[in-house]
């Protein structure tokens, strides 16, 4: 297994604008990069990078188990558009980790939607963007992390059954790192283009599948029928009405009745 240094990222990466900060551990890649950006006005990216985390953070507050063997990578973005939602800038990173990962590995994954990357239908990556701001108000940028499992054999009883590694041993996670870094900056930059929900189409492995999802406090399912252009998922329920999510949590509710 190959260690990760600052080092082997830059000269896989080729790209001296990013600033590169490679950690053996660290709290969270999200949170040392964020402490950057509210501290210091930053002009280039910032990337941290870690091969183990002490205290992964996903979605709405969960833990992201974060062992040694994994890959855990933030890079931070100053969008062009403020506006634009940070539903965008997480569509642009699960396109641009299913593309790094082929690239890399020669593995062909899919995208749960909103921010999971899927492989062999078991999870494989997470996805967190947040957007810290400076004591003024103003954004200090957006911070986009992911946890992706690279070397990892064993998982906790909670886990085992749900999440999945890359698991060649093989696999470099500098040139992987720094291929997730080259696909994020190319599609932060074209958060408004149909190219961009056009991949992230094509990589969802959700369309025409059946899925479970809580509103107004009741259990609803429904078949997903697409995914807009703003990035909601439409799901067809029940007499022909078709809901539209723009976030939250869906259950895949013809796998976890198998």
């Amino acid at each position: 297994m190959k260690s990760i240094t600052e080092d082997a990222v830059r000269s896989a990466l080729q790209n001296p604008a990013v600033q590169v900060f490679a950690f053996d551990e660290i709290d969270s890649t999200n949170n040392f990069v964020k402490k950057l950006l509210t501290s210091e006005k930053m002009t280039t990216p910032v990337f941290a990078v870690t091969g183990r985390q002490s205290a992964g953070r996903g979605r709405l507050g969960h833990t992201f188990f974060s062992p040694e063997g994994g890959l855990y990578m933030t890079l931070s973005i100053m969008p062009e558009n403020e506006m634009l939602s940070m539903q965008m800038m997480t569509v642009a990173a699960a396109v641009a980790a299913v593309e790094a990962i082929e690239m890399t590995t020669g593995i062909r994954c899919g995208v749960k939607w909103v921010n999971d990357i899927y492989y062999r239908e078991r999870k494989l990556a997470g996805i967190l963007c947040e957007a810290p701001r400076r004591a003024d108000g103003t954004l200090a940028g957006i911070v986009c992390g992911i946890g992706i499992n690279v070397y990892q054999k064993e998982f906790p009883e909670e886990l085992k059954n749900i999440a999945i590694s890359l698991g060649d041993p093989e696999t470099d996670r500098n040139v992987l790192a720094a291929n997730f870094v080259k696909r994020l900056l190319y599609w932060s930059g074209h958060l408004e283009s149909k190219e961009l929900m056009d991949a992230y189409r094509e990589y969802s492995f959700l369309i025409g599948r059946s899925v479970r999802f809580k509103r107004d406090g009741r259990e609803i399912e429904g078949i997903v029928s697409g995914i807009r252009d703003d990035g909601n998922l439409m799901i067809a329920v029940d007499q022909g009405e078709t809901v539209s999510l723009n976030s939250g949590e869906i259950s895949l509710s013809d796998w976890e009745r198998k």
